[in-house]
C-alpha cells in the first residue's frame, strides 16, 4: 500500500507517475473510495500514460470528487505547488492512511480542524480578469443540468418542491428519452399544468 510520502511525492513530481503507481492508487481509491486526492492521482496517471480506462475512471471520479473546477484545473494544466498549496497539503495531512484507524472516532476530523490555517488563501486575489473568466465558464458547465441524469426521481423531486417548470422540463426530456412511456409522462405534464394554472 502507498504511503503519504510517496503520495506527497506523486502530487509534484508527475514524471513518477507510471503503470505501478496507476494500479497502486487504483487499489487506494477502491479501499478508500472517500479519499479525493487519490481519485485525482489517479486520473493524473491514466491521462500521463493515456491509458484507455481513463474516460471510463473519469466519470466514475466525478462523482467522488466535490472540487470539479479544482480537479479540471489538476488534469488539464501543469501542477504548481504554490498555487494549490492549501488543498494538496491539508488532504495529504488529513488523509494518512497508515495513522488512521476507524475507531479513532473524531480525531482526523479535530485533526484538521487543529491544522494551520494560515495555508488557506483566496484564489481569486491573483487572478486575471481573463482566467476568472475561464473559471466562470467552468463553473457554469459543472453545474449547467446534463439531460443524462434526468430521471423520474429527480422530476418528482422538482415536483414536490414545487418548482413546477423544471419538473415539466424533465417530464419532456425523459418522454423524448423514453419514448415507450411517452403516455405516462403526456398524464404527469398534463397534472402539473393543471396544477401550475390553478395556483398562479
Amino acid at each position: 500500500m502507498m504511503n503519504t510520502s510517496e503520495l506527497y511525492n506523486l502530487i509534484y513530481e508527475h514524471h513518477l507517475l507510471n503503470e505501478n503507481t496507476a494500479a497502486q492508487l487504483k487499489v487506494l481509491t477502491e479501499k478508500y473510495p472517500w479519499f479525493q486526492l487519490a481519485w485525482m492521482l489517479y486520473l493524473k496517471n491514466l491521462k500521463q500514460i493515456e491509458s484507455p480506462e481513463y474516460n471510463s475512471v473519469l466519470k466514475k471520479a466525478a462523482v467522488q470528487i466535490s472540487d470539479s473546477k479544482l480537479l479540471y484545473n489538476y488534469l488539464n494544466s501543469g501542477f504548481q505547488k504554490k498555487q494549490h498549496n492549501f488543498e494538496f497539503e491539508n488532504h495529504v495531512q488529513v488523509f494518512d492512511i497508515s495513522a488512521t484507524k476507524v475507531n479513532d472516532g473524531n480525531s482526523l476530523i479535530d485533526r484538521f480542524l487543529s491544522s494551520d490555517s494560515s495555508k488557506i488563501r483566496n484564489f481569486h486575489d491573483d487572478v486575471t480578469g481573463l482566467e476568472l473568466e475561464n473559471r466562470i465558464e467552468i463553473i457554469e458547465k459543472s453545474t449547467a443540468e446534463n439531460d443524462d441524469i434526468i430521471t423520474e426521481t429527480l422530476a418528482v423531486i422538482y415536483f414536490q418542491q414545487k418548482n413546477y417548470e423544471k419538473a415539466l422540463d424533465a417530464y419532456k426530456k425523459l418522454s423524448l428519452k423514453y419514448p415507450e412511456k411517452s403516455i405516462y409522462f403526456a398524464t404527469q405534464i398534463e397534472e402539473i399544468e393543471k396544477i401550475k394554472n390553478t395556483n398562479s
